[in-house]
């Protein structure tokens, strides 16, 4: 497993896109979820869902709910909130996320 960089972080709409400097596979989705979340100084991570190419990170920070998502075929990866509430912290997400 190579060692993977952060190509940009980008706020549209109410989700946030991640892009990689190069291709990942699906056995980089730990070391890609731990190079994003490590950004937060501090987080719950409340369900993981594994999926034939997909894997979602549901997690809590600042009392808001988000997940952190991964589609290994399309190789996206994007943040989105779980609910109206935590739609209200995206943009503090976003800042904390690019500040790193």
């Amino acid at each position: 497993m190579d060692h993977i960089e952060i190509q940009s972080i980008n706020l549209i709409d109410e989700h946030i896109a991640v892009l990689f400097e190069k291709e990942w596979f699906q056995e980089d989705i730990l070391m890609l979820s731990k190079l994003l979340l490590g950004r937060l100084a501090s987080y719950q991570i409340k369900e993981n869902t594994l999926g034939a190419d997909r894997e979602n990170i549901r997690f809590l920070w600042l009392n808001a709910e988000f997940t952190l998502n991964f589609d290994y075929y399309s190789q996206s990866c994007w943040f989105n909130a779980q609910d109206e509430l935590s739609t209200k912290q995206i943009n503090a997400l976003f800042n904390t996320l690019v500040k790193s």
